[in-house]
Parts: structure tokens; C-alpha cells; sequence
């Protein structure tokens, strides 16, 4: 009797084990635990710290491939990924509201505009109404022509040509135009869409890539390696001043002059962080909410 009441003992220790012991790992690009809308703001809206379960992606926008291949049981994806509307992928709700907006944004080296001259107003134009044709359903459209195996360069060109805003002249004067992007598919895309914008109104452009997300794409940005970017402004503004309210009033256009920068109009399209599971994980877990990982992960604090 002794010997069943120890297993029954262990047995209940055993089911009231914590949470904790399953293992809920984070897969997130690179740049989580510096980005708001990911290990900060888990931090500071959350508290949690996401360190201990991070899982960094060599690939940006390949969380739903992570989950996939069991790599980690939440991921970050953007929310213009066609495979978010897989019925197998839940995401998750943002109960306190951390995600903010984030709008695609050509943003361009002042200096490349004051090189151009009478030009510049041209070179807004076309950026501008790029960026008008712009939509999220738009932009999940682009990204599974490239996932279907379309290059960049070739989708971007035709939503030039779809939209209306492939006309202009065969060729114009003055220094070749650098467009850089970070180094993940829609971003790529989203710089052959620009720069076909402006290569039909006779501009000389390369496109090429920065070697890396955000702080690399800034710094070339700076160091007049690129002239323009893609940039996403809810994270461009955050990256550049962190996230005390004060600051963020100062808004994108002020904060961008002080590195010699400036961003166009915002289009309507938008990619924000999105936080998904497998549904079948998800409901195993009982996790629903980004609320609900603080029974897996540690607190900011520990």
C-alpha cells in the first residue's frame, strides 16, 4: 500500500507539473530582441522575456515554414503572407494591443533628390503613385506570385505596367538610382516595383540588396550605399527612437531629416508582425492569446 500511495504521489506531482516544462519556442527574424514589435514589445507589454525561447529565422519571412518543420511552436510572420490563410495556421490575439501600423513606405536619400534637381518632383510623383496602387490584398497578391515561383523583378514590372504607371520618357540625364532592400522576398519584390516605377520614366536604377533587415538597410541608407528603400514606417520610426510616446510624436518625417532621409506617401498596404501557431499546438497548449505565453515563457524580470 506504501509503494501505491509514492506512485500515486509521483503521479500527481507529475500532472501538476508547471506549464513551463513544455518547451514553447519563438521562431522570429533576426531582429526580434531589438524590435519593438517583437522582444520589446513582449517585454515591455507583456513582460515577458522571449530570450530563453528565441529561435532566429536565417530567412525573415519563413515563420510559417518554421512551424511546418517543427523548428518552433509560435512564429512570427507578416501579415501579408499568403500562407496565413492556411486553416491549419491560428494567429494569435494581440490582447494589450502591442502590434502598431505599419505602412509600406519608400524612404529616400535627400541627397539623391538634390542631385536630380528639376527632377525630383518626378521622382516623388512616381514613388508616390507606386505606392497609391498599393494595397494589402495587393501586396499578399505579389508575394504568392514570387512564392509560386515568379522572380521579383518580373512581378514588380507587371504591377507597374497593370496600374498605369509605366509611362514617361525613353531617357532622362543624371546619377544612376540605388534601391536596396533587406533581405527577405516581399521586400525584394517591393524594390522592383519602385524601381520599375522610375525606370519608366527614363531613370537609370540598379536594385541590389543590403545584406541584412532594418539596421543594415539604415546604415547604407546613411552612408550613401542606397538611395531609396521599402522601408514599413510603424517600425522604421520605432527602430530609429525606441518606443517612448514623446519621442514617437515626433513622427517619421522629422526623424528621417536628421539622418538626411525623407519618406514618401504611405501607401495602403500594410505588413505587421503577427504571432501563429498551429492550430492543432495552439488548442493542445491553450494558447490563444499572446497573453497566454506567460505560462511558458519566462517573465521580463527573471
Amino acid at each position: 500500500m506504501r509503494g501505491l500511495a509514492v506512485a500515486l504521489g509521483i503521479g500527481v506531482l507529475l500532472c501538476a507539473a508547471p506549464a513551463q516544462a513544455q518547451q514553447v519556442r519563438l521562431a522570429a527574424p533576426a531582429d526580434c530582441l531589438t524590435n519593438a514589435g517583437c522582444g520589446v514589445g513582449l517585454r515591455s507589454v507583456y513582460g515577458l522575456n522571449v530570450r530563453p525561447a528565441f529561435v532566429p529565422l536565417t530567412v525573415a519571412d519563413a515563420g510559417v515554414s518554421a512551424l511546418d518543420d517543427g523548428l518552433a511552436e509560435v512564429a512570427v510572420a507578416f501579415s501579408s503572407n499568403p500562407q496565413l490563410s492556411r486553416p491549419d495556421i491560428l494567429s494569435l490575439r494581440d490582447d494589450k494591443h502591442m502590434i502598431y501600423p505599419d505602412h509600406v513606405v519608400p524612404v529616400v536619400r535627400s541627397g539623391m533628390l538634390r542631385r536630380h534637381g528639376r527632377d525630383a518632383a518626378d521622382i516623388r510623383k512616381r514613388l508616390n503613385a507606386a505606392s497609391a496602387a498599393l494595397s494589402t490584398l495587393a501586396l499578399r497578391s505579389l508575394n504568392q506570385s514570387v512564392v509560386d515561383g515568379r522572380l521579383p523583378e518580373a512581378v514588380g514590372g507587371e504591377f507597374v505596367d497593370a496600374n498605369g504607371l509605366s509611362y514617361g520618357r525613353r531617357h532622362r540625364s543624371g546619377p544612376r538610382i540605388t534601391v536596396g532592400f533587406q533581405d527577405f522576398a516581399e521586400n525584394e519584390t517591393l524594390a522592383h516595383l519602385y524601381a520599375e516605377g522610375l525606370r519608366a520614366g527614363g531613370y537609370r536604377v540598379q536594385v541590389r540588396s543590403v545584406g541584412g533587415l532594418r539596421a543594415e538597410t539604415v546604415k547604407a541608407l546613411r552612408r550613401d550605399r542606397i538611395d531609396l528603400y521599402p522601408g514599413y514606417d510603424g517600425s522604421l520610426l520605432r527602430y530609429l527612437v525606441g518606443t517612448s510616446p514623446a519621442r514617437l510624436r515626433a513622427g517619421l518625417k522629422h526623424t528621417l531629416a536628421r539622418i538626411g532621409a525623407e519618406p514618401m506617401k504611405l501607401s495602403r498596404a500594410q505588413d505587421i508582425n503577427v504571432f501563429v501557431m498551429k492550430a492543432e499546438n495552439a488548442s493542445r497548449l491553450g494558447i490563444a492569446k499572446l497573453s497566454d505565453l506567460a505560462r511558458y515563457w519566462q517573465t521580463a524580470t527573471s
